[in-house]
């Protein structure tokens, strides 16, 4: 397949009109810094400032930095420059790549140029283009994380992907929804899981991925304390590599999925593929605002992460996380701690770990829309807590807990468990203690 260029000028008025249709993207959906520097330097762009926009006009005009705000001792602008070209890749190879005009913003300029989208010749010439060429740059780019990257087992990311897919049909030839009594559900998997399975919302499986930076080199780090690029100049030990490698420069990497995580996204595909309801996997740092108001969401994290998605009870949860990543109860019942201590050494061999995390169903912002929260304050909790929602014996653990006087399981609830591990691996998951949260039937 040949690629015809079109080199006649972008007019202004097309220019102005991917630039809106850029800012109301997913892709830029929850992006504000973000959306503020694009409009920032596509407006000088039309203004003709272009050539005098600087490092320190756009931190200060557009991303709320200080008058005393210094390039050399802060890289804010380069690294949101670099966020914002990955979201834009992101929108043209992904979300939008047929839209007409696209905005590029080259590597080591703050000047964004627009051009039309290549298109294919209309000869419908194939031989052109090798198998590399063929694939899409996204395509291309995940096929090298995936080659690089060990944090995520592949057997366990090919096992996921194909109950994933198993999990699509074509919107002209819809499933027949399936009873989850015709697929060897236990009743009371079947329960615990009506909200999502009796429901017309597709689901959306969504889980955290750690922050490494890099620094231009092959060289990536993480700071366990930091998990947000805006707070990354407060880190100290990366601000040392950055000073030591001498670098312009910090760039955010999240393409490094834990083993636990992966497995906690198999257990629930694997439960809720069959069913036929729409499911889809996806990055916390890549969820839109539609999924949170369009999709039941399965949330996978730690404390904090979905704090403004979760749609607690008024006078908030029972069971929460503090500093030290324990566990206060804040209306202790007979028998319950009144805090539930961390584990600190999860990651050593051999040794029998015990340690505390939460789950909780809420309502979402939509009417008929719910949210389940797994919620560890380590990683290698994720997968006991999946397991403790899909596996039969435990979910019938659970429901006899949860269950009402009316025979009925609560709209809303809370769940603390206990987790037992030996070499990062579930040995033993029981439940400790939960609440029914107000509003419940």
């Amino acid at each position: 397949m040949t690629i015809e260029i079109l080199h006649q000028q972008v007019s202004d008025e097309e220019k102005r009109a991917a630039l809106d249709f850029a800012l109301q993207s997913q892709s830029l959906g929850r992006s504000d810094r973000l959306k503020s520097f694009l409009s920032y330097i596509c407006e000088a762009e039309f203004e003709g400032r272009h050539e005098r926009l600087t490092e320190y006009e756009i931190a200060t005009s557009a991303l709320g930095r200080r008058e005393n705000f210094s390039p050399i001792e802060d890289s804010t602008v380069r690294s949101r420059a670099y966020e914002l070209r990955q979201k834009l890749e992101r929108l043209y190879t992904l979300e939008a790549p047929d839209y007409p005009v696209q905005i590029d913003l080259p590597k080591g300029s703050y000047r964004p140029t627009f051009r039309y989208t290549p298109r294919p010749s209309s000869n419908g010439d194939t031989s052109g283009l090798s198998t590399q060429n063929a694939m899409p740059r996204k395509a291309q780019r995940l096929a090298i994380v995936l080659g690089v990257s060990g944090f995520f087992v592949g057997v366990v990311a090919t096992a996921i992907i194909a109950v994933l897919l198993s999990a699509r049909h074509s919107e002209s030839d819809p499933p027949a929804r399936v009873q989850a009594s015709n697929l060897g559900w236990t009743p009371e998997l079947r329960e615990l899981w009506a909200p999502f399975t009796s429901s017309q919302r597709s689901i959306a499986v969504t889980f955290e991925t750690r922050l490494f930076v890099t620094f231009g080199s092959a060289l990536v780090v993480r700071d366990t304390d930091i998990e947000n690029m805006g707070s990354i100049e407060s880190s100290e030990p990366i601000m040392k590599i950055k000073r030591l490698f001498k670098a312009n420069e910090v760039y955010e990497v999240r393409r490094y999925s834990d083993f636990s995580a992966a497995n906690a996204l198999f257990f629930i595909a694997r439960l809720l593929s069959p069913t036929g309801v729409a499911m889809k996997a996806e990055r916390s740092v890549d969820m839109t605002n539609e999924d949170v108001h369009s999709c039941n969401l399965v949330l996978v994290g730690k404390p904090g992460a979905y704090d403004g998605i979760r749609n607690g009870p008024p006078l908030g949860f029972n069971f929460v996380y503090q500093k030290d990543r324990s566990i206060r109860n804040i209306h202790p019942r007979p028998g319950e701690l009144e805090t539930y201590p961390a584990s600190h050494n999860l990651a050593i061999a051999g040794d029998l770990i015990q340690a505390y995390a939460v789950i909780t169903m809420t309502p979402g912002p939509e009417k008929g829309q719910h949210i389940l929260s797994l919620i560890g304050a380590d990683s290698e909790l994720f997968w006991p807590l999946a397991l403790y929602v899909t596996d039969p014996i435990y979910a019938k653990e659970l429901v006899e807990h949860l269950r009402l006087p009316s025979g009925k399981l609560p709209n809303s609830y809370e769940v603390l468990i206990n987790i037992q591990e030996r070499n990062q691996r579930p040995i033993r998951v029981s439940y400790v203690a939960h609440r029914v949260l107000p509003g419940s039937q």
